[in-house]
């Protein structure tokens, strides 16, 4: 297959009458799916939208989102997700950056920003949460017949990097990324048609927007829901027989508070993949006792190179700190500043190559030149290959596998020290209690940066610092012990679901 359109009009073929996504009280097969996007195609067609043209899509999580993202594709057009969390500025950063041409989304979310579209004289298209309004039993579409023209090789859609430290900057996506993203992945979570899958991140993250190409790709069915309580999420893992489920780390202090279990062993949930951040031993082997009938699998990836490895569940208790070997297709490299290998236990930055790297960032050359290198893999006179740099600083053990130590640009220097943020929380982590520890730097006169550690607790509310201090002594020199402790009830997100820094930074600072 040659692009995601076409990956869903073969799967309507095949299975065109199974349930292949579920939202609210709303579902539709395989071959509903496809006539929808269809439709609006034609629709987007009628606005003059074609190839390469850019399309944003401004809609809650929602079978209205995975309607607008294939009807893009039909047009052989680039979407990219708007997200809806983010504030006017950001949004209008979004639609300069990406110099769209037409934005799909739901009317409260575009009636606010009207004057703006209709001053870059863009073309809006207002679609339902449902998808519902597209609905027409006139309307015919032949799957027989592939209408699109894309190749692997042309670009499917930008995906904008959540912004906490800054603008957001928009990374370039080929459909190649997300098909290979799909066989992939599907391949070594053995995801089937038999499955059913839960979808709670959105999908303007790369980790999200996997797990809806996967669906596509298998033929298993996809269930959205926008994550808000955990109690929600733990009746639909139950009534809806879920068997995988996707995670980032700041869901774990919401789903482990005490009680919330209660009588459920989630008999049908096969696995949970979590991502996007720092997975403390403690808190591995808290989610192995949530789920004990379920693999929990740890995976590493890069928004630029989409997945890089992951930890299979046989190891996830054994190898504490490891974020597993490289996926299929992929290799991972642990380089040193000078650009050769590291020996086993020799801290470098770690730096994919192979399969799902994207094109780079979108009007940013200087990015592009440190974040994406030249690699010669074989003799000098050939052309070379494009890898991606991490930024994380990793090191490898003798049998391969791969430890994580935090972010190269987030190490915290003070008085004198460099200190990996991650290892400090690590061993914060090791106080009972504690669900969740974020450790930052701020700056100060005497000691450079001070250390600030902003924490959640499992039971909502807070502890003797003390009783902090003290574990964290056992684990720690004395010069990476925390200066500021900070406790929230919840610790503040980007709209992906990451921790937002900048917050706590302004918050510690008192800014």
């Amino acid at each position: 297959m040659n692009n995601i359109a076409e990956m869903l009009r073969l799967r309507a073929l095949e299975t065109p009458d199974k349930i292949g996504v579920s939202y609210l009280e709303h579902d539709l097969s395989w071959k509903a799916l496809y006539r929808h996007a269809y439709y609006l195609s034609q629709k987007l067609h009628d606005a003059h939208i074609g190839k390469g043209d850019v399309v944003g899509i401004y809609i809650p999580h929602s079978l209205g989102q995975i309607i607008s993202i294939f009807a893009v594709a039909l047009r052989d057009a680039v979407f990219t997700i708007i997200n809806p969390q983010l504030a006017p500025d950001q949004v209008k950063h979004q639609v300069q950056d990406a110099s769209m041409k037409a934005v799909v989304g739901s009317h409260d979310l575009l009636s606010p920003m009207a004057d703006f579209f209709a001053n870059r004289q863009m073309h809006v298209e207002t679609i339902e949460a449902s998808g519902q309004s597209l609905s027409d039993s006139h309307f015919h579409c032949d799957l027989s017949v592939s209408t699109t023209t894309n190749i692997p090789a042309d670009v499917s859609n930008y995906i904008y990097t959540s912004g906490s430290t800054g603008l957001a900057k928009g990374v370039v996506v080929p459909h190649r990324t997300l098909l290979d993203g799909a066989r992939i992945v599907s391949n070594y979570l053995r995801i089937t048609q038999n499955d059913s899958i839960l979808s709670i991140l959105p999908f303007s993250f790369d980790y999200g927007l996997n797990q809806l190409m996967s669906c596509v790709y298998t033929g298993a069915k996809i269930t959205l829901h926008q994550f808000i309580f955990a109690r929600d999420l733990i009746d639909i893992l139950a009534r809806e027989a879920i068997t995988g489920l996707a995670v980032v780390p700041s869901v774990w202090p919401k789903l482990l508070k005490p009680g919330l279990k209660k009588d459920n062993d989630f008999d049908h949930l096969r696995y949970v993949t979590t991502a996007g951040g720092f997975h403390p031993p403690e808190l591995l082997k808290n989610v192995t006792q949530f789920f004990p009938r379920t693999e929990i699998i740890v995976m590493y990836g890069l928004t630029e190179s989409f997945r890089s490895t992951y930890l299979p569940f046989s190891e996830i208790l054994n190898r504490p700190g490891s974020i597993g070997k490289a996926v299929p297709e992929v290799e991972i490299l642990v380089l040193n500043k000078n650009g050769a290998r590291c020996k086993p236990g020799e801290k470098g930055e770690l730096v994919h190559r192979g399969a799902f790297i994207t094109y780079g960032y979108l009007n940013n050359q200087e990015l592009n030149a440190k974040k994406f290198i030249r690699l010669h893999m074989g003799d000098s006179s050939c052309l070379p290959e494009v890898a991606v740099r991490s930024g994380d600083q990793v090191s490898v053990d003798e049998e391969g596998y791969i430890y994580f130590h935090g972010r190269m640009d987030m190490q915290i220097k003070s008085n004198g020290y460099r200190i990996s943020p991650d290892e400090v929380a690590q061993a914060i982590l090791s106080t009972p209690g504690l669900a969740q520890a974020v450790v930052f730097g701020v700056p100060d006169e005497t000691m450079g940066e001070a250390i600030h550690v902003a924490y959640e607790t499992y039971s909502g509310e807070n502890i003797d610092v003390m009783e902090i201090k003290r574990h964290t002594k056992s684990a720690l020199a004395s010069y990476a012990i925390p200066h500021h402790h900070h406790f929230y009830e919840k610790i503040p997100l980007t709209p992906n679901g990451k921790i937002d820094f900048t917050s706590l930074k302004r918050n510690a600072a008192g800014k």
